[in-house]
């Protein structure tokens, strides 16, 4: 259960870092981000299997 609230902490930092066209420290040169990719896809496939992370427990 610590590694899903640390994965979503972090996904969440990288998606903040991320608004408003922002970069964060992964980003390629030329401006794309498999850290915000990443991001994006897991909570697309949470979407899908209605999982939600959420801090603490599985919704």
């Amino acid at each position: 259960m610590d590694d899903i609230e640390a994965r979503w902490r972090a996904d969440v930092e990288v998606e903040r870092q991320h608004r408003g066209g922002g970069r964060c420290r992964d980003c390629a040169p030329r401006g794309g981000c498999l850290a915000l990719l990443g991001a994006v896809r897991r909570r697309v496939d949470a979407e899908e299997t209605g999982l939600r992370p959420t801090l603490g427990r599985l919704v």
